[in-house]
């Protein structure tokens, strides 16, 4: 008998369920609580839009339905407050991150329809765009955290510098992968900063989707917190005194 695999997607991705080899997380976990899967040779895997409490559920229903094979995933392991910089976890899009070679790292991009960016509504049957530049965000975050910033004294602070992001063909909730490749490092021994210039190739079935391409510098907390004081006073003095701005910039 072949085997028929499924992918389960968040409830959000209705439009996208309609398709064969497809399931909505909610539609799987009644019918997993009704035993009605018959003798049908199914694997079930993680597409995008299930929480962490929906995977832990569909393990323990299979579970105890001693199919353990029909849910062909572990519950992923993923990037916390301290890499991805989130509060509340179903913020987090990535997993922690996997060191490749000496520049190269990659991250499964594991999307909880309740995130912030998905929190409103869903568009047709693809991932909006806004959603994956935010996953190659926290992919940034979170490669630096653990590989460049762990056996720094002090918490790090980034500043984007610049940020360009390449749509190249519509990404859809099932699995991918970012590839984060580092162009160029240099680290300042006056300041402690450092500086990046890294690409991110968004990867689903073996093709490149989407290409962010970023800037960006760390600085440790107490340097970049004055820094940031100082210019908070100064744009409320130019908004209270406009003509004052005027003439300096004259």
């Amino acid at each position: 008998m072949s085997v028929e695999r499924i992918f389960i997607v968040g409830d959000k991705f209705k439009l996208f369920a309609e398709n064969a080899h497809v399931m909505a997380v909610s539609e799987l976990e009644a019918i997993l609580d009704g035993d009605l899967l018959n003798e049908r040779n199914l694997r079930f895997q993680l597409g995008q839009g299930v929480s962490e409490e929906q995977i832990g559920r569909l393990l323990d229903k299979t579970a105890s339905l001693k199919k353990p094979w029909l849910a062909d995933f572990a519950k992923p392991l993923k990037a916390g407050r301290a890499h991805a910089h989130k509060h509340q976890q179903q913020n987090s899009m990535i997993s922690m991150p996997r060191r490749l070679t000496h520049n190269s790292y990659e991250v499964d991009v594991l999307l909880d329809e309740r995130c912030a960016e998905m929190s409103d509504h869903i568009t047709g049957q693809h991932i909006q765009g806004m959603v994956l530049t935010e996953a190659a965000r926290q992919t940034f975050l979170a490669v630096s955290e653990e590989f460049y910033l762990q056996n720094e004294p002090h918490s790090s602070y980034f500043v984007i510098n610049t940020m360009d992001t390449e749509y190249l063909r519509f990404v859809f909730p099932l699995p991918m992968t970012i590839l984060y490749e580092v162009l160029e490092h240099k680290v300042s021994a006056r300041s402690g900063s450092q500086r990046f210039e890294v690409r991110m190739s968004i990867i689903q079935a073996q093709q490149t989707c989407c290409v962010v391409k970023t800037k960006f510098s760390t600085y440790p907390d107490a340097f970049i917190a004055q820094k940031e004081a100082g210019l908070a006073v100064a744009a409320i003095h130019s908004e209270l005194h406009p003509e004052v701005s005027h003439e300096k910039r004259a």
